[in-house]
């Protein structure tokens, strides 16, 4: 029997399909199972950040369950009974409600009065600085120095500042607030294209108005908005051009992967989703367009990474800098240190300077500290299981994700929110609620992405309305090993809302299906 290079090509994608259901399936049971028994938090401000487990309510959880699964009903029966243009006018209309809604986050980039520190002080101080000709975050134990994947942000930021203003954090956030509505946008154009564009895509709308997180970050000078924007984007586009193959779909794909990349460095796990994805697309349907966009993206990429450090290096005569070691990440993210599962802990950077800013000699010991822990793991497997469990609670089933955390000034301190104000009370006497409702939500949209994996990821799916399930998969796989931090979560959790909205659609059909075949009838009602 001969080779058949379509039967192949299609069952590499049926194989991809299954490995994508079956692997988003076992982590969704697992988070689903604890989101609706666990909740994890950190009260605002606290020092050091130390996750807290406590109980969940399960009736609770069920019963917001049931009423997501309730209202994707309801709108399902509309669907059936209502004129195609009064479905447009209330999907559309509850769309601008929607956008409006997480555009008054404005309100809390006023309110909060939030004061950039840390990492984001370095990057729109940084960008400030360079444009004064002031380098000395470039120099060995700078900032830059440590962290030169950092310098594609602070470029695109500089570039930002030169036409804002240098120091102008305040313009950031307000881009940063576009950039939360351009991504409820394309959660819908992505849902739109996954689905048709119905009745139902207002429980889309309805649900990605309680993605507080995404409001409550918009003050957050740095790169996790920008970068669900472009994830977001690309993966809309590459469903727009799966369905209509119109080049500009592939134009706007790669500017979007490659901004991906630049304002963050962890969207490499996109970008490899995409590649995995866009490889079988291409074999199946023999598209040699959407390899070369692909490959256009990669290397653009890496092209727009190199010029950025060669242009540093010219500008400031410091040499471009390797950076921490990788090692470092999965030294960190095996330690427990502090009541923490492989969290942040700074180890780096006081290692660093203790050794002189000797990045080999770092990198050996942090290499000791990673097989130490390898070991001790092997010895004691049980230990093992525990240790990656509540590092992975203490991430994944943080339903506010640090959002108001890293904006916890207090009232009228640097900047801080007016004492008594509904935005100093988040920070304390209100934050309690806060957590009650994003913890609903999130047990909500976990079950709803269970629902996707199990239900929506089909052996003839289109390998191309996966890749952000790829992305969230590989996301999970990524947090298991590295350094730990809720907030490295949230941009994964932004990407579920279209997809859990689908997977409660899925559900719905196939309990009405169930329903009509014991009832013995042909529809419906």
């Amino acid at each position: 029997m001969g080779w058949n290079g379509e039967n192949a090509a299609e069952g590499l994608c049926s194989l991809g399909n299954w490995v994508v259901r079956v692997v988003g399936s076992l982590i969704f049971l697992m988070l689903t199972w604890y989101a609706f028994r666990y909740t994890q938090y950190i009260w605002p401000g606290a020092y050091p950040e130390t996750p807290e487990l406590k109980a969940d309510s399960l009736p609770l959880n069920l019963l917001c369950a049931a009423a997501a699964a309730g209202l994707l009903a309801f709108l399902m029966f509309l669907e059936r009974r209502l004129d195609r243009k009064i479905q447009l006018v209330i999907c559309r209309g509850s769309g601008v409600i929607m956008l409006l809604w997480i555009a008054v986050s404005v309100w809390w980039i006023h309110s909060s009065s939030h004061v950039p520190v840390g990492d984001q002080a370095f990057i729109y101080g940084g960008a400030s600085y360079f444009m004064d000709d002031f380098y000395d975050f470039l120099k060995v134990g700078g900032y830059c120095d440590m962290y030169p994947y950092q310098l594609g942000l602070i470029a695109l930021c500089e570039l930002f500042f030169r036409i804002v203003g240098p120091f102008n954090y305040y313009a950031f956030e307000i881009l940063c607030m576009l950039l939360a509505v351009g991504s409820a946008w394309c959660g819908y154009g992505i849902l739109a294209e996954i689905r048709g564009e119905s009745i139902v895509m207002a429980g889309y709308n309805i649900l990605m108005m309680g993605c507080l997180p995404l409001m409550f970050y918009t003050p957050w000078v740095y790169g996790d908005i920008p970068s669900i924007f472009f994830a977001l984007l690309a993966a809309w586009m590459l469903l727009r051009y799966g369905r209509r193959g119109k080049l500009r779909y592939l134009v706007i794909l790669v500017f979007a992967l490659v901004l991906a990349m630049l304002v963050r460095k962890n969207s490499a796990i996109l970008l490899m989703a995409a590649g995995i994805a866009i490889f079988l697309y291409a074999l199946r349907w023999k598209d040699i367009k959407i390899l070369v966009a692909f490959g256009l993206a990669v290397v653009l990429a890496a092209a727009s990474y190199g010029a950025i450090y060669k242009m540093y290096e010219v500008r400031s005569g410091y040499e471009h800098s390797e950076g921490t070691p990788f090692i470092v990440w999965l030294a960190m993210g095996s330690q427990e240190i502090n009541g923490t599962y492989g969290w942040d802990n700074n180890y780096y950077k006081v290692y660093y300077y203790e050794s002189g800013c000797d990045k080999e000699a770092t990198a050996e010991d942090a290499g000791n500290i990673f097989r130490e822990r390898m070991e001790y793991f092997a010895r004691n497997p049980s230990y093992a299981v525990f240790f990656y469990k509540r590092k992975i609670m203490s991430q994944w089933q943080l339903p506010t994700y640090q959002a108001l955390y890293f904006n916890a000034e207090k009232p009228e301190k640097e900047g801080g929110p007016e004492e008594g104000s509904l935005a100093a009370k988040l920070n304390d006497a209100y934050y309690e609620r806060f957590l009650a409702f994003c913890d609903r939500w999130q047990s909500v949209v976990y079950l709803g992405m269970l629902c996707y994996f199990l239900l929506a990821v089909k052996r003839d799916s289109n390998i191309l309305q996966h890749i952000l399930a790829i992305t969230i998969i590989g996301g999970f796989l990524y947090s298991v090993i590295s350094e730990a931090k809720a907030r490295y979560i949230f941009p994964y959790y932004v990407m579920m809302f279209p997809f859990a909205v689908y997977g409660y659609q899925q559900a719905v059909s196939l309990a009405g299906a169930f329903i009509r075949k014991k009832r013995g009838e042909n529809n419906w009602k």
